[in-house]
């Protein structure tokens, strides 16, 4: 009997050395800090039936995301984008991606010393707060030349999209009316007929339905920071 237990004994320690090790193996590594730094590098494909416009890889350690890796570019479907993220020990990043819809997908906790492979097809893809949402506003023409373009995009969004008044121009001293579905908070671009623009940023579109455009904005063919895809 004492010599059952014994082995009894012994079996349960194999056992457990046994889910130890499986443990390690399985769980993420994290930066080591005695080990030399060395590069990483992850590849994104898009398996999504649209465009990327922006792509956030941060380690998992950071409380921000950072800069966007496409900047004005996007990440077409069927393509692919390597990024260089440099030398660190960090194994462990976040990963965050935006369509051009504005919705977003994201990978948490990937071990980059492992894998550099990273497919998006929009799955897991959710979309940005208030999508859906129809809302019109009015605008005002006071300024001294004709509008011949309004874009309305997400305030997180880095194109601008379609131009809202397809057909025609808004007068001076006239008013029209423009639709948006999606969420409030949006950013307005309107192109006059001497393609000068003028941008405002942050409009809330729950909160007001009517908005003058006057004289007094800075005008500019191309504003600082501006978003891209505005078509000539």
């Amino acid at each position: 009997m004492r010599r059952v237990a014994v082995q009894a004994g012994i079996g349960w320690r194999h056992a457990l050395c046994a889910v130890a090790v499986a443990v390690l193996l399985t769980a993420p590594a994290a930066a080591d800090e005695t080990a030399p730094a060395s590069e990483r590098e992850a590849t994104i494909l898009n398996r999504s039936p649209q465009p990327i416009n922006e792509i956030y890889v941060s380690p998992q350690s950071a409380d921000q995301w950072g800069t966007d890796w496409l900047g004005e570019r996007t990440l077409a479907p069927g393509g692919f984008r390597r990024l260089h993220l440099g030398r660190t020990r960090e194994c462990v990043f976040d990963v965050k991606i935006i369509y051009r819809d504005a919705s977003r997908e994201e990978r948490r906790g990937v071990d980059l010393c492992r894998t550099h492979q990273l497919t998006f097809d929009a799955s897991a893809a959710t979309a940005a707060p208030g999508i859906g949402v129809a809302h019109s506003i009015t605008l005002m023409n006071r300024s001294v030349r004709p509008i011949q373009q309004v874009f309305i995009s997400p305030a997180e969004a880095n194109q601008w999209g379609e131009d809202r008044i397809d057909q025609g121009s808004i007068s001076v001293a006239d008013r029209r009316a423009v639709s948006w579905q999606g969420g409030c908070n949006v950013d307005l671009r309107v192109v006059f007929d001497n393609r000068a623009a003028e941008e405002r940023r942050g409009v809330d579109l729950c909160a007001i339905s009517h908005l003058a455009i006057e004289p007094g904005w800075t005008t500019a063919d191309t504003l600082p920071g501006s978003k891209v895809g505005t078509p000539p």
